[in-house]
């Protein structure tokens, strides 16, 4: 009765005939009061047709609002579909960029070297003579999956989804949907995501991306040029052509590194059909689902990774604290014990050794229980951290991750400890150190002099007082020069470590002149101790 209801109040016949058919479908595979096995609503997406398909694919990225055992099942969903007759991606091509194929490009390869449910893609010449691939959104598809995306709100709340015993927000898993999908479906953002990439690896020698010809794209074509190569993952193929393997693998991290912990934009889906070897550098091809960390956020993560780098289990709990989004009240201790565990789990594992979906859903489940909901954009980070280990797993299993990720943490953890300090700061650290140990001595001194003006007063009387007052106050001068001398060491040391101002032969002239002092310094100091006759 309550889905009669809702079909009364549907407004046109498209979506009238769609929601009877998503009912029938989904009773046919047993879904009468609910959700419930995944690979029987993967089977309802396949049946349902490309646009569901899309769907399930843009849900498969997302395990903070899905269960794992969905994310898992909706990853196989198949995205090949029978191409379009030309003639209907042709009049798509020609109303977009307005004028005529033979016009606009001086060759055109009428049948697709891709075809999938959201768009086709083509090879062409350009007039000027460029080689280009041109992406095409299929007719309709925008209307069609945002009237599906449209029914699922309506039946959102009337959808029991529990699995694992967890109850799913089904409104809030369509709500992220709808804006995912928007995304997809316009091609002027994945143009901004290939231009932004590029601009952040102009001086990366090793990595390559598509041009893009901004004159030729609108939300529905999307023009670049096209890269040739060879499969990441086709290490045979590699070899056979002299590639280094290992060498590929190393520079693919580093740069995924990179990436995610100095740019804040990533590339979300770095699988190897993404991928390709393009005259000795690394391709990437394409760039619908990219992450981006704004600079708190990069922060916030660059802490848990130096907690990760020096296992500092306090720091990467405190860190994530501050990331994710608390919705009711946290055991900290708990929190603390369930990362250590992990951490001690899978810290030390080669990669081909590692369960990657039962990473991903430790990461989940540890933040779930602790009533921790992460931003979209460090779930995106956590799949294409687990991509990237499934791809480097087949090309090089003598590598693991942390062999790589332990040295440059450190490396960016010093480079941002030396970045933030400069010779402002290092002036005032002297000063404020030589002035402590002024200070102390000026108390010694303080206590010292009352003693020989007699406002000190002592119940005890003895002989020759003032001699002996005398050489406690040489002693203590010597001390206090002494603690001087070590100041100005330690302070050249800083200063010399951070390598700031002037430099005489790359070393810091400040930081030169403090040892000099110190060392003329301490040698008057020792002369005075042997004139003394007492060591």
């Amino acid at each position: 009765m309550i889905l009669q209801g809702v079909l009364l109040n549907m407004d046109n016949d498209y979506t009238k005939k769609r929601l009877r058919e998503i009912i029938s479908v989904s009773i046919r595979h047993g879904f009468k009061s609910g959700i419930g096995d995944p690979k029987e609503l993967r089977l309802v997406l396949e049946e349902l047709g490309p646009t569901f398909v899309k769907i399930g694919q843009i849900l498969s990225t997302r395990p903070d609002i899905l269960p794992i055992e969905y994310v898992e099942e909706f990853q196989k969903l198949q995205d090949n579909v029978k191409p379009l007759d030309f003639t209907i991606t042709q009049k798509v091509i020609e109303e977009e960029l307005k004028g005529s194929i033979n016009a606009i490009f001086m060759e055109f390869n009428k049948t697709p070297i891709a075809s999938a449910s959201l768009a086709e893609v083509y090879l062409a010449k350009l007039n000027t003579g460029e080689d280009v691939v041109i992406k095409v959104q299929r007719p309709l598809v925008k209307e069609r999956m945002l009237a599906d995306i449209q029914i699922l709100k309506k039946l959102a709340p009337f959808i029991n989804f529990t699995a694992t015993g967890e109850i799913v927000d089904a409104k809030e898993v369509v709500e992220e949907l709808s804006v995912a999908a928007q995304k997809e479906l316009n091609f002027i953002e994945e143009m901004n995501n290939i231009i932004k990439f590029a601009e952040n690896n102009k001086d990366v020698k090793f990595i390559t991306c598509p041009k893009v010809y901004k004159e030729y794209c609108t939300d529905k074509i999307l023009v670049m040029d096209y890269i040739s190569g060879i499969k990441i993952d086709d290490v045979d193929e590699l070899l056979e052509q002299g590639y280094d393997i290992h060498d590929i693998a190393i520079k693919l991290t580093y740069h995924y590194f990179k990436q995610v912990f100095e740019d804040g934009f990533f590339h979300a889906d770095p699988h190897p059909g993404n991928i390709l070897i393009h005259e000795n550098t690394i391709g990437y091809i394409d760039f619908g689902l990219m992450g981006n960390l704004d600079f708190n956020l990069k922060k916030k993560l660059n802490q848990i990774l130096e907690g990760a780098a020096t296992g500092n289990i306090n720091l990467i709990t405190k860190s994530v604290l501050k990331i994710g989004i608390i919705k009711a009240p946290i055991d900290t201790n708990k929190l603390y014990d369930d990362i250590e565990i992990m951490y001690t789990n899978y810290i030390d594992k080669s990669i081909h050794d590692y369960d990657l979906p039962q990473i991903l859903e430790q990461i989940m489940i540890i933040c779930k229980e602790n009533n921790i909901s992460m931003p979209k954009d460090i779930t995106l980070l956590i799949k294409g951290m687990m991509t990237l280990q499934g791809l480097l797993a087949k090309i090089d299993k003598t590598l693991t991750i942390m062999d790589i990720a332990i040295p440059y943490f450190k490396e960016q953890i010093l480079k941002n400890k030396l970045r933030n300090i400069d010779l402002k700061e290092i002036t005032m650290y002297v000063y404020t150190s030589v002035k402590s140990s002024l200070d102390l001595s000026t108390k010694v001194l303080e206590l010292v002099n009352t003693a020989l003006a007699g406002r000190l007063k002592l119940n005890l009387k003895h002989q020759n007082i003032e001699d002996g007052l005398n050489e406690i106050n040489k002693m203590i001068n010597r001390l206090i020069f002494a603690i001087v001398v070590a100041g100005l060491l330690v302070s050249s040391s800083l200063v010399i470590n951070a390598n700031v101002g002037l430099k005489i032969y790359g070393i810091s002239a400040i930081g030169i002149i403090g040892y000099l002092g110190a060392g003329i310094a301490g040698i008057l100091l020792l002369i005075s101790i042997f004139r003394s006759g007492k060591l």
